[in-house]
C-alpha cells in the first residue's frame, strides 16, 4: 500500500519527510525519512539507485505525494524533475521507509 494510503499530515522539511503513519492496529505514528537519503541526480532526473540529489538540486518541494526539484545536470543547466513518492516510500507498520 502506498504510504499516502495509510499516512496523515505529510509534509516536507528541507528534505526529510514526516507524516502519521497508521500501524497494523490502525494506530498512528509520527515518522520521518530523508529522502535525500534514497534518490540521486542522474543528468536532471530522479535516481531510485542513488542518495544525496539535493546537493545538486536549486528548487524542491513536494505537491501532495509528488516531489518536484530543479536538478542540475553535468553541463551545469537545470531540469525540473519530479517521482511520486508513492513509488519510493512504503508504510512499513506505522514507520516510513523506502519502498525497495
Amino acid at each position: 500500500m502506498s504510504f499516502a494510503e495509510s499516512s496523515q499530515n505529510f509534509r516536507l522539511v528541507g528534505t526529510i519527510l514526516h507524516a502519521q503513519c497508521r500501524d497494523e492496529h490502525g494506530n498512528f505514528h509520527n515518522s520521518t525519512l530523508d529522502v535525500n537519503h534514497i534518490l540521486g541526480n542522474h543528468e536532471g532526473q530522479f535516481d531510485r539507485n542513488g542518495s544525496h540529489f539535493h546537493e545538486t538540486s536549486s528548487i524542491c518541494g513536494l505537491n501532495h505525494t509528488l516531489l518536484v526539484a530543479s536538478l542540475r545536470r553535468s553541463d551545469g543547466s537545470y531540469k525540473d524533475a519530479l517521482i511520486n513518492l508513492n513509488d519510493v516510500v512504503r508504510n512499513n507498520n506505522g514507520r516510513l521507509e523506502k519502498a525497495w
